[in-house]
């Protein structure tokens, strides 16, 4: 564990050397206008061109956990969710936490008979996927008033779950929409102690990963089984994923290194891309520290509604 910590130190004293992201440090709290610039700004710079062209921006998995460049990853999480949908013949699906609908997309062009919607602060659709059989709602996931009670089959987040700071009320939510035997599935990163724990180099490398995802604060994965059971789900899946993703957070640290090869180009791009991109590059940076030292973790959870 000393010689992950003695490494987090390193990577940051290299990477501060490279760039300044000091004011990574200088926020304590984001609000939604924050999350909506965040993700306006990065749209087309981070999701396009780092993540893929469909808009996909997901932490690389694979079942080996092995990393082979060129070979595309993003969509592994929508594939396990696919699987899903044909096996349980599931009709009305929920994304929480849609952004620009890439997920939905490429689950409605596998499954025409079924009705997706999603909901986000910021939804969005490429013209061209506006043909399948998608809906959209702008608001807060932490309110689904606008969806029936007892009316959905399936309700999946991934990666979005981590910028609720009251994720009871999302199971509560969550669990009101839901048909009893629904499933409803969570990819996200969590902290792996409760915060009061941590000492002050792994208090730095939570927040550097939190403020540079624009997020208020990671959840402890131990309140996680509290929301759980308080909202009447039951736990199908519960897995602990560090195998299947370590590799390829590595890869993005090892891009990162070969961008600052370009010296000064890239030092200039820096300087002149929105402080929101450039936040960005820390936290896809460090999160392969935080996931090594365990720190953070990175799971997987199927849940059932019992009643």
């Amino acid at each position: 564990m000393e010689e992950y910590k003695k490494k987090l130190i390193r990577d940051f004293v290299w990477l501060r050397s490279k760039i300044n992201f000091d004011f990574i440090f200088n926020k304590d709290q984001f609000t939604h206008d924050d999350i909506k610039r965040y993700y306006k700004k990065t749209k087309y710079l981070l999701y396009r061109l780092v993540g893929s062209n469909e808009g996909y921006m997901h932490i690389d998995i694979s079942d080996d956990g092995i990393h082979k460049n060129g070979k595309n990853y993003q969509t592994y999480h929508v594939n396990k969710i696919d699987e899903i949908i044909k096996q349980n013949n599931f009709k009305n699906i929920l994304e929480l936490g849609c952004g620009q609908g890439a997920n939905m997309a490429y689950l409605a062009k596998k499954n025409p008979s079924v009705k997706f919607t999603g909901i986000d602060l910021y939804p969005s659709l490429d013209k061209k996927n506006r043909k399948y059989n998608i809906s959209l709602i702008e608001g807060d996931y932490h309110n689904l008033e606008k969806i029936e009670s007892n009316s959905i089959d399936f309700v999946y987040a991934i990666e979005t779950l981590c910028y609720s700071i009251n994720k009871n009320q999302i199971f509560k939510e969550v669990n009101r929409v839901l048909k009893k035997g629904g499933l409803f599935v969570i990819y996200d990163a969590y902290l792996n102690k409760p915060r009061k724990q941590l000492s002050e180099i792994e208090e730095i490398g939570a927040t550097l990963v939190e403020n540079g995802y624009y997020l208020d604060e990671f959840e402890y994965i131990g309140n996680i089984d509290n929301y759980i059971k308080n909202n009447n789900f039951s736990i199908v899946i519960a897995e602990n994923m560090k195998n299947k993703v370590i590799n390829h957070l590595y890869s993005y640290q090892n891009r990162i290194k070969k961008y600052f090869k370009f010296g000064i180009f890239f030092k200039l791009f820096c300087k002149l891309i929105p402080k929101e991109v450039l936040g960005n590059i820390v936290p896809v940076y460090f999160m392969a520290n935080t996931i090594e030292m365990n720190l953070s973790v990175y799971y997987c959870h199927i849940l059932k509604k019992e009643k």
